[in-house]
């Protein structure tokens, strides 16, 4: 798990009154996400591979899934309150909308790549 403070953000992918999801890389190109939490309340920030990535994105598979598919075993998660790491054995974490796909999150209109990024 990357601190947090070493992420760089690349795209918003959702951002909506259901849910906000962001895509962060570290400086060795491993991809993260941070999304809210309904337990315990707050945002998650967690890795996830591209093949997990691609098959949410694609539909495959809810958000919830996503995060469970994590490849790392610790997430941290901030609040007005702290910032703490989790085990993801030692605690069930529940995400807002996690059990909705990328088009119900949506309404099916996502564009994930627009040209303006292409030219960045």
């Amino acid at each position: 798990m990357a601190e947090r403070n070493s992420l760089t953000p690349v795209k918003v992918l959702i951002s909506n009154s259901l849910v906000h999801l962001e895509l962060l890389e570290n400086k060795e190109g491993g991809l993260f996400l941070s999304c809210g939490t309904d337990e315990p309340e707050g945002v998650v920030y967690y890795a996830t591979g591209a093949s997990s990535l691609c098959s949410f994105m694609e539909g495959r598979i809810n958000l919830q899934t996503l995060f469970e598919k994590s490849p790392s075993l610790f997430v941290e998660i901030i609040n007005k309150d702290n910032a703490s790491l989790y085990s993801r054995n030692d605690i069930k974490i529940k995400l807002k909308s996690g059990d909705k796909t990328i088009r119900q999150l949506t309404d099916g209109q996502i564009e994930i790549w627009s040209d303006e990024d292409k030219n960045e």
